[in-house]
């Protein structure tokens, strides 16, 4: 199994309205080349969003089906790649969020298995 590393980058604070850059990196940290096994076409990362009460409000899989292709991806030691979303400031439903402290995670699914990243907080102001 590669020795991976998984980083989520997100801004800590986002005005009301704006589009927030979200991108989760995969850097093999190990000392040998590691061919990834990615699940999905485009490849099916995912990024929750959840709202100031801690409940699920955007989910990027939860927009529709991810055809079932498989991709393989060599990483060369040291070398990262970048799974990149824009997201709106919008529900599920398409309705703006209210400002707030929100929390952002991460998942890419990696050789069968779903990694994840650690949780980042996103405040919204107006």
């Amino acid at each position: 199994m590669p020795h991976l590393r998984l980083e989520l980058i997100v801004p800590r604070k986002a005005h009301l309205g704006d589009t927030v850059e979200i991108t989760i990196r995969v850097r093999n940290a190990g000392k040998r080349a590691a061919d990834l096994e990615l699940s999905g076409r485009p490849v099916a990362f995912d990024v929750v969003i959840r709202g100031p009460d801690g409940t699920e409000v955007w989910r990027r899989l939860g927009q529709g089906a991810i055809a079932a292709a498989l991709m393989v991806l060599r990483l060369e030691p040291g070398e990262a790649h970048e799974f990149s979303l824009r997201w709106a400031e919008v529900d599920d439903a398409g309705s703006q969020v209210r400002p707030g402290r929100y929390t952002v995670r991460g998942m890419v699914p990696i050789d069968g298995r779903n990694r994840m990243t650690a949780e980042r907080p996103l405040l919204i102001d107006s």
